[in-house]
């Protein structure tokens, strides 16, 4: 849909259009974000589609929409890394979350021009609406959130306990948008003029509340147990890196070359020191032999039950042939099971590695589950414990009803989809307990915050989360800066150090506070051997999650609905002269 523009725009006043501006901000926006990662700017960033919301005249809403696509092109620009395929995804959830935009100078005009709210207020709550109502929305996306940019300032990364990213993303827009009003809209804005009693307002405001997000912060960083102190419990672990570009179509003959690279990784790692670790960690589904679990309901091939257990010496009977199916599928699972074994026994403590997982089932339509999941087993080679991937990623790793609709998986090139976990699992270790997470939940805080409190509520709160991943797939992108950034929030949100097995990087060290305590390299092997204190420390965020930031929603909702309603009312001869007439949020015909 087209659109008129203001008389300030149509007086040709140069790049300051509604276009530009648009363009601007798409631009701005995407350099506080890795790879440019000019996070300092975060506050002043927002000021050209900050500026479109202060302007009177109509907006295309095209216009809008083509730079909030670009804005997400150019920040996600790894997601065509893995396979030519990935590219279509790219393109789409770009244009999924370009739709944000729109929406937000949408709903921030309606409350700065209907409602009467000043644009200090109006801005947070609409961009708060809109990147909490994307965690929720498909399984939730939360990359690339403004509040991320700031996670090297420390007092401020505090909020995150109360708020969550979102809330820090609400002060970082606060202060843009006091910044902006107090400022003069740039030529052909068509801006209405500033009134320097307000101003001094809105930015006392605005300091008032940035001041109280860093005392709050300041007072959080106080109260921070000592950093290693007799009381605590810690666990003393080493994480391995291995840096293997991962293709999406697997080589099986490639299974022993990534086996013989982790396995010397931590022999080595082993070796700098003459003391075992508690834990050994190695990153998402690096272990190539995948683990299979077959129902006794599953009626193997002769052939296979002749290759497995050599050719029967008995006479045929049905007794035999039970005997035989249920000896075969045992060999299966044994041989599988008891290579892992071998491997843990060699390092002589507790080993946490990423597999595959295969539940055989004639039951399923598909014959079989598929599970993305962690192992934990002893010294001894007993596995400990076993977390299957609670929250894998909708169309990366699962494909919605394909499970009941075959035929629908075949539509994409994995080459199945993953069943989801059901339930948390906690492990005891050395009076240190851990709590595994795979891969893309880090960048979900309800599924973090599930996790830990459906644990806690067993009696099995985590002290230390894992994160074991594979970053592999986006060859050293900023992909993996924003993975990491992701699970700095998420340690500060529950109040849990988060420790991360990457591959390819960037493996981490977490505390409880935010800090990143040991990394990685980019795109390189390394192995980090470190001591991890517990924190012990309630967090609010615990209670009550994202009720707080839901209240924006619900406001972010009435305010589109006004706007939809207006267009519904509006008469198309006097859209189509609305660059006389008195505007709405978004004006098009």
């Amino acid at each position: 849909m087209t659109a008129p523009v203001s008389p300030a725009d149509a007086a040709g006043t140069g790049p300051w259009t509604a276009r530009w501006l648009a363009l601007a901000g798409a631009v701005s926006m995407f350099l506080v974000q890795p790879p440019a990662d000019l996070w300092a700017l975060a506050w002043v960033a927002p000021f050209p589609w900050l500026w479109l919301v202060r302007s009177r005249g109509a907006i295309p809403w095209g216009t809008l929409f083509a730079a909030g696509w670009l804005h997400w092109m150019l920040t996600l620009h790894w997601l065509r890394l893995p396979h030519p395929a990935t590219s279509l995804g790219w393109i789409a959830l770009s244009a999924y979350l370009g739709c944000s935009l729109p929406l937000f100078v949408a709903a921030a005009r309606r409350m700065t021009g209907a409602w009467g709210w000043g644009l200090v207020v109006a801005a947070p709550v609409a961009w708060v609406g809109l990147e909490q109502a994307r965690g929720w929305i498909l399984g939730g996306f939360t990359l690339g959130a403004l509040g991320h940019t700031q996670w090297r300032v420390l007092p401020l990364l505090q909020v995150a306990d109360l708020f969550g990213a979102c809330g820090v993303g609400g002060v970082v827009m606060t202060v843009a948008a006091a910044l902006a009003t107090a400022l003069p809209a740039p030529p052909g804005c068509g801006a209405a003029a500033r009134h320097p009693a307000g101003t001094l307002g809105v930015l006392a405001g605005a300091g008032a509340l940035l001041g109280l997000a860093l005392a709050y912060g300041g007072w959080r960083l106080a109260t921070e147990p000592a950093v290693i102190g007799a009381a605590r419990s810690c666990l003393d672990v080493l994480l391995v890196q291995g840096s293997i570009d991962t293709e999406l179509k697997h080589d099986p003959e490639a299974a022993g070359e990534v086996l013989d690279h982790y396995d010397g990784l931590t022999r080595a790692g082993l070796a700098e020191d003459d003391r075992l670790p508690d834990l050994i960690v190695w990153p998402e589904t690096m272990w190539r032999y995948g683990l299979v679990d077959i129902d006794p309901a599953e009626r193997l091939p002769e052939a296979v039950v002749d290759r497995v257990l050599g050719p029967a010496t008995e006479p045929p009977s049905a007794a035999l042939d039970q005997r035989r199916q249920r000896e075969c599928r045992e060999a299966i699972e044994t041989e599988r099971r008891a290579a892992l074994a071998a491997y843990a026994r060699r390092y002589g403590t507790a080993w946490l590695v990423g597999v595959d997982r295969q539940e055989v089932d004639p039951r399923l339509p598909t014959g079989a589950r598929y599970f993305n999941t962690a192992v934990c087993l002893d010294g001894t080679g007993r596995i400990r414990a076993r977390y299957d991937k609670m929250y894998p990623v909708m169309f990366g790793e699962y494909v919605p009803l394909a499970d009941r609709i075959p035929w629908l998986q075949r539509l994409t090139p994995l080459p199945a989809g993953l069943t989801a976990g059901r339930e948390p699992v906690a492990v005891d270790l050395e009076g240190c307990r851990i709590a595994p997470t795979i891969c893309y939940e880090t960048t979900l805080p309800e599924a973090i915050r599930a996790i830990v409190n459906r644990l806690a509520a067993a009696g099995s709160r985590p002290d230390v989360l894992v994160n074991l991943t594979n970053d592999g797939w986006f060859w050293g992108s900023s992909e993996l800066d924003m993975h990491l950034t992701s699970a700095v929030f998420r340690a500060v949100e529950v109040r849990t150090p988060l420790v991360v097995a990457a591959n390819t990087g960037f493996s981490a060290v977490i505390d409880g506070a935010g800090r990143i305590r040991a990394r990685g390299p980019r795109r390189a092997t390394a192995t980090l051997r470190a001591v991890v204190a517990t924190d012990g420390r309630e967090s609010p965020w615990l209670t009550w999650g994202s009720v707080p930031t839901g209240v924006t929603v619900a406001i972010l909702a009435v305010a589109l609905t006004g706007c939809f309603r207006e267009w519904l009312r509006r008469d198309p001869a006097a859209a189509r002269g609305a660059g006389t007439a008195a505007p709405g949020p978004l004006q098009t015909r």
